[in-house]
């Protein structure tokens, strides 16, 4: 990493806290989780609704997904797991409660599909 990328790295937290009134109402972190939920796609598909095998987070209630992503940043993660411990920590659990509550909020059915096309 190149000092101005950690330099950056730094600073970011600070002018996020910021800009926190103007975050989304929904939004109980300083993150904006729209933004940390879109990485989530790389494994779990588009708005959380995975086409492989790795789990669907879309439409999932709240409380499973904040024990889930609490697990995966404690101190003994559940066994067998891959990449998840590694990827949480450093989220508040404000961060994760805004991720499980976003998640929540999605439809597991993608409107194109419901809609019946």
């Amino acid at each position: 990493m190149s000092l101005s990328l950690v330099g950056r790295l730094l600073i970011a937290p600070a002018l996020l806290v910021a800009s926190s009134a103007t975050a989304p109402a929904w939004a109980s972190s300083t993150l904006d989780i729209k933004t940390v939920a879109n990485s989530c796609a790389n494994c779990h598909g588009p708005d959380g609704r995975s086409t492989t095998i790795i789990p669907s987070l879309a439409g999932r209630p709240e409380a499973a997904l904040l024990e889930q992503l609490r697990a995966f940043a404690s101190d003994t993660p559940p066994a067998g797991t891959t990449i998840m411990s590694r990827l949480v920590k450093g989220y508040q659990d404000a961060d994760l409660e805004a991720l499980a509550r976003h998640f929540s909020e999605i439809s597991s059915t993608p409107r194109s599909v419901a809609e019946g096309r």
